[in-house]
């Protein structure tokens, strides 16, 4: 008998929280447990509503390097997933990888709902309606049983030596435009072996969206002057390294409240490594 675990309690969406780190606080745990797991009517109020198509973002990017593999002929047995937040791509990706998903986040609380969730096979979370109000989603993984094997470890993603292992694939969804140094971040990648092998597959997904708390100007990916947006330069960083094998854009939708939602696009590229 499924006996859902409680991962984020009506109450303490409420709770002042202003001293803590925004990644760790319980309405945003709510807001990317629903994003990464809930159903389109767990999300909106009608199933008509115009957002709805950018629903089921971790389904759809897993989709993405899944397709790039079988179109490479890469055998993907190990994915690790960067930024993965609660842990939704990381359980797309175990649909099909064949032995282990690491997933990996700096955020210590969005880790240890990951792991409450996987451990119990689900999970029940409340989210905000208005004002007060608040209604509870349960979702429910995969059979364990049918999947690869699901870790979830504390980590920053700009340095990754701490995590174990070399992965034929590695996903970054929302990480680059979040991190102190990005081309460093990338770089990683494709100086050694040591986290992605050669002939792996390295997907980046960011809407490029750059704010100065978290990466000085002078390193974002892209310049002003001489017009290059975000998606020449990390063409530019990786084309050494890497052969692009794949370039969409994908939309996603963040709920906030039945009245309120945050949209944006991500430029996903997936590359083969040399």
């Amino acid at each position: 008998m499924f006996v859902p675990q409680i991962l984020v309690k009506s109450e303490e969406i409420f709770e002042p929280e202003s001293h803590i780190s925004q990644y760790d606080r319980a309405r945003e745990i709510s807001k990317y447990l629903l994003m990464h797991y809930g159903v389109v009517d767990d999300a909106f109020e009608r199933a008509d509503h115009p957002l709805a198509a950018a629903h089921g973002y971790p389904r759809r990017l897993s989709e993405v390097l899944r397709a790039s593999a079988q179109s490479t002929g890469t055998r993907v047995r190990t994915a690790l997933d960067v930024g993965c937040n609660v842990g939704g791509v990381s359980h797309a990706l175990s649909t099909w990888v064949e032995d282990r998903v690491v997933g990996v986040d700096i955020s210590r609380r969005s880790i240890e709902v990951a792991k409450a969730l996987t451990i119990g096979g689900g999970g029940v979370f409340s989210i905000v309606q208005q004002g007060p109000f608040t209604k509870d989603v349960e979702v429910r993984l995969p059979d364990a049983d049918t999947c690869a094997r699901v870790e979830f470890e504390v980590g920053d993603g700009a340095d990754l030596q701490a995590i174990d292992g070399t992965f034929d694939a590695v996903l970054l969804s929302n990480v680059v435009d979040r991190v102190a140094d990005p081309a460093l971040c990338l770089q990683q990648f494709g100086a050694s072996e040591r986290t992605l092998r050669s002939g792996g597959l390295l997907m980046i997904a960011c809407p490029w969206s750059w704010y100065p708390e978290y990466s000085p100007p002078g390193s974002w990916l892209g310049s002003a002057w001489d017009a290059t947006p975000s998606e020449e330069a990390v063409k530019t960083l990786l084309a050494n390294d890497f052969d692009l094998v794949t370039e969409v854009d994908e939309p996603c939708v963040l709920r906030q409240n039945p009245r309120e939602y945050d949209y944006f696009e991500a430029h996903v590229t997936v590359w083969q490594k040399h």
